[in-house]
């Protein structure tokens, strides 16, 4: 596959923007708003795609496994930020 750069650059422009996503969801889980499992399912599936398209992109790279790494973190720590509840 050519332009393998140009395609992980964009994963990491959408890892981006769902570590966006998953603050606002917990600035609002954080000041004790309500907030839905849609908007979080939501979120989370945004998230979790976006890191399995990312690992199937950086798959042909000779960093696969440090990239498969990353980005299992990547989804560990997004996870983390959507479903945890508000801290006492």
């Amino acid at each position: 596959m050519e332009n393998t750069e140009i395609l992980y650059l964009c994963m990491v422009l959408f890892t981006c923007y769902g570590f966006n996503l998953a603050q606002g969801l917990r600035a609002a889980i954080n000041r004790g708003d309500k907030v839905r499992i849609t908007p979080k399912i939501l979120c989370f599936t945004y998230c979790v795609s976006v890191s399995l398209i990312a690992i199937k992109i950086g798959s042909n790279s000779s960093f696969s496994v440090f990239f498969t790494y990353l980005h299992i973190l990547i989804i560990l720590f997004q996870s983390a930020m959507i479903w945890y509840s508000k801290p006492e």
